[in-house]
């Protein structure tokens, strides 16, 4: 009954190791690893060396965390809604041509969405007899690497309990985990390289304070929000949750609904953090128009996104059960290899071209968003931008939206998950639109002379 609210707790634990490790051991400060990765990772070890065999903890319950604090993060990110009229946005340098890029590195998104599943579907197909494992699986990896660990889930329990592929959900969140690794292992050295081949447009160091990731007592001076309610009624932190839970029982009614649609209903439906944000967005507009959205504070909404976040990163880790995916270790992890290469390679080489003066920070948020999720890119470029001075980190927000122009990609998966076409005939389908976003790179002048090179 409580086995849940134990897995819960037991993330907790080893979240707070890793803050602990993060905090105390120079290797992870260097590295600079986030308290959830390193957690999540010994918690992998525990899991599968010695509760799992034990029966102590079902693994499964952290795959359903996984599933549900994802929905609950795209409800708070539509919850937080835009900016309030008080506050300023940030003004674009002139010239910066912001909008350009977050087009250029979407794009560089897409053409990865649509090649990553080609390169799994080849090695699976090409080594998967063996293992006796089916071509399939390679098409997870795009919502692994480039999506995260959330919409691996999401995606993973689609193909296993909709499509009927066995384990398909523990493989999306294996391929997932493995692109956090490579997110912060190829990452952070190669932003170190930038710094130290000034490849960054300003001049740089990395603080004790990153490094060792939390403030001392006389650096505590940000704050996590502002109050919108007197405690004597109601916490605001606890009028926040509750809005939300309201919205995720809206998200699951409108995914019942759908789901009742022909054919395409049950994917449709699967998809709960789309309904999700769906209701999170009418809730955020009929708070506006009552205006009653002043009670709801930015920083607060975005401070339990970010828990949301921590969790899901950890929890995907020790979701991860070797004995059950067994002999596909080998071809998840070359799948795996080959895709953070792949990513690494079109990363460079396009995001070189852009033309700007600050095209290497992109490329730090392109690789972290290609391999981890946002949260990662951001996190990668704040080494070299501590303090956003380029407009990267806008970019890399106004990105999500062109992230949409995928939509012929994830079709074309739908259509193959379905086993409407078969896997050539979706390869050759991704294969084409990923030309296709490389003709709009051209068309938008985003394919330009590179303004850098890793060469010594």
């Amino acid at each position: 009954m409580y086995d849940i609210v134990v897995a819960f707790g037991f993330a907790g634990i080893m979240l707070c190791v890793g803050i602990l490790i993060r905090g105390k051991m120079r290797l992870f400060q260097s590295m600079l690893m986030p308290a959830s990765v390193i957690g999540g990772i010994i918690g992998f070890f525990i899991m599968n060396l010695f509760l799992a065999n034990l029966d102590a903890i079902d693994t499964k319950n952290f795959s359903d965390i996984v599933d549900v604090f994802f929905v609950m993060s795209f409800i708070s990110i539509g919850l937080t809604g835009s900016r309030s009229k008080d506050q300023k946005p940030e003004r674009l340098k002139k010239g910066s041509n912001s909008v350009n890029g977050a087009i250029g590195m979407a794009l560089i998104w897409c053409i990865l969405y649509a090649l990553t599943p080609v390169m799994g579907i080849l090695i699976i197909t090409g080594i998967g007899k063996i293992f006796d494992m089916d071509p399939m699986y390679g098409i997870l990896i795009p919502f692994a690497f480039c999506q995260g660990p959330g919409q691996a889930s999401t995606y993973g329990r689609l193909f296993e309990y909709t499509y009927g592929f066995p384990n398909a959900e523990m493989t999306a969140l294996t391929f997932a985990i493995i692109g956090f690794l490579s997110a912060f292992f190829i990452g952070v050295p190669l932003a170190r390289y930038g710094i130290k081949r000034r490849l960054v447009r300003n001049n740089c160091s990395i603080d004790d304070t990153i490094q060792k990731g939390y403030f001392e007592t006389h650096e505590q001076n940000e704050s996590i929000g502002n109050q919108t309610f007197h405690s004597a009624n109601v916490e605001t932190l606890a009028a926040h949750i509750a809005v939300m839970g309201v919205t995720y029982l809206f998200a699951l009614v409108f995914a019942k609904i759908v789901s009742l649609i022909p054919v395409i209903g049950p994917t449709l439906g699967a998809m709960l953090f789309m309904w999700g944000s769906f209701a999170a967005y009418i809730i955020r507009y009929v708070m506006q128009k009552l205006k009653i959205d002043c009670l709801f504070d930015r920083s607060i909404q975005n401070s339990i996104t970010g828990l949301f976040s921590d969790y899901l990163v950890v929890c995907s880790f020790m979701a991860i059960q070797i004995k059950v995916i067994g002999m596909w270790v080998i071809p998840i992890a070359l799948v795996s290899i080959f895709g953070s290469i792949i990513t690494f390679i079109v990363c460079v080489y396009f995001c070189a071209r852009l033309g700007s003066d600050h095209d290497f920070e992109r490329l730090l948020g392109v690789y972290g968003t290609c391999t981890g999720t946002i949260p990662s890119g951001i996190s990668l470029i704040r080494i070299v931008d501590p303090k956003m001075q380029t407009a990267t980190g806008i970019e890399l927000g106004i990105m999500n939206a062109g992230m949409i122009i995928s939509t012929p990609t994830m079709i074309i998966i739908t259509m193959a998950g379905l086993k409407v076409i078969t896997l050539p005939i979706a390869c050759g389908g991704m294969i084409l639109t990923a030309f296709f976003y490389m003709a709009l790179l051209k068309i938008f002048h985003l394919w330009g002379k590179p303004n850098f090179t890793l060469k010594k």
